[in-house]
């Protein structure tokens, strides 16, 4: 009997891991290919150089591993008293293990210490397990129609926080 789930350790990402972190999300969506459109992947998988640049352009990245792989990742900006969650990845080998819940509750409190209302966020209806995952979080669907993003319906969800 378990009664506690792990906790996995979330930390700052810092621009000397670009290169690592854009490996990361390259692996994250190399099985999303039948599921979403090339213009679409094109995207979701960050270049090193874009990466970079998020360091540089008011992001904050956040990451987690296990037995010291970098697993997981999330980027967080806070614009207008919100918080705008996004590029949330995890590499299928270790998704449905707590690393996308824990990198998650970790951006819900770095929005609550920000003063941030709110968290928004986004999905692909076509991805249901990501729909799945952002309702047990306890996000909604702001808007029951799709905002198209690179040729791809995306729906807008929101958390008060």
């Amino acid at each position: 009997m378990r009664f506690f789930r792990p906790s996995h350790r979330v930390v700052p990402a810092h621009p000397a891991e670009a290169a690592a972190i854009a490996r990361l999300y390259e692996r994250s969506w190399e099985d999303a290919g039948a599921t979403l459109n090339p213009a679409a992947l094109r995207e979701v998988v960050p270049s090193r150089e874009e990466v970079v640049a998020w360091f540089g352009g008011g992001f904050e990245i956040y990451r987690t591993e296990q037995d010291s792989t970098l697993v997981g990742a999330v980027r967080l900006s806070f614009p207008a008293g919100s918080c705008h969650l996004d590029q949330l990845v995890v590499i299928p080998p270790f998704r449905r293990r707590g690393h996308g819940r824990s990198l998650v509750e970790h951006a819900l409190g770095r929005a609550r210490r920000a003063g941030a209302t709110r968290v928004w966020a986004q999905v692909s209806p076509r991805l249901h397990p990501g729909q799945a995952f952002f309702a047990s979080m306890g996000f909604q669907v702001s808007s029951p129609n799709p905002v198209v993003l690179a040729g791809e319906p995306v729906l807008p969800l929101e958390l008060a926080v």
